[in-house]
């Protein structure tokens, strides 16, 4: 009784100093959760669907919507470093794509390179995969690194988007044994024309998984 006493006075203090918010409209809501009802039966969502990795290899990717509000708010949130809202993408993530009823063993976040990290002071990919975790019990691993000042894929033609990430990522000197015989997970905030992933994906095929997929908060469809 007198746990459930604290643990309520607690939250109300909680609620009291940092009420609960719609991470879209800015609303305060009554409950701790990602959009109001208003704004998340506004979700544009998508179907899952398969991108070739390799000539044998092929990932599936699953995203909650398109790369529109209310999602978008969340994704856009990273430009004045608002951590919180790259945990609130992960939860959603996992609440509303089909992860839950994938088999997978690790999750692995797209890294930044360090320059990148540096001025933004966290990875939202890596955010993202944390909340994920906590969620499904899978640890995150970062067994890649980021070893090219890539330019934003946004700004390329479509062409130039391979090139600009070709030789971008690396396995770090002991992925192959996390790697090898296990489920991966990528996990990433926006897909646009899917070369992250899948220059990404083409170093983790090296390490001889099991199979690799990818989640995303959205992607450009």
């Amino acid at each position: 009784m007198l746990f459930t006493f604290f643990n309520c006075l607690i939250n109300f203090f909680k609620k009291l100093l940092s009420p609960p918010f719609c991470f879209n409209c800015k609303k305060f809501i009554e409950h701790r959760i990602v959009f109001c009802s208003t704004c998340f039966n506004g979700i544009k969502r998508v179907n899952s669907f398969r991108i070739s990795v390799t000539q044998n290899h092929w990932m599936n990717v699953f995203a909650v919507s398109n790369y529109e509000y209310p999602v978008k708010s969340l994704i856009l949130a990273k430009a004045w470093q608002n951590r919180l809202a790259s945990k609130a993408l992960g939860k959603l993530v996992w609440a509303e794509t089909n992860l839950q009823n994938v088999e997978f063993d690790i999750l692995i976040p797209i890294p930044l390179h360090w320059t990148r990290y540096a001025k933004r002071g966290f990875n939202q990919a890596e955010e993202m995969a944390n909340e994920i975790s906590k969620l499904s019990g899978k640890p995150v691993l970062n067994l890649l690194k980021r070893q090219k000042m890539t330019r934003f894929q946004f700004l390329l033609f479509k062409k130039a988007r391979g090139q600009n990430l070709k030789n971008a990522f690396i396995a770090t000197t002991w992925a192959k044994e996390e790697v090898e015989g296990k489920h991966v997970v990528l996990v990433d905030d926006l897909m646009t024309t899917g070369s992250t992933l899948i220059y990404a994906a083409k170093e983790l095929v090296k390490l001889n998984p099991a199979s690799i997929t990818a989640v995303v908060g959205a992607r450009v469809v």
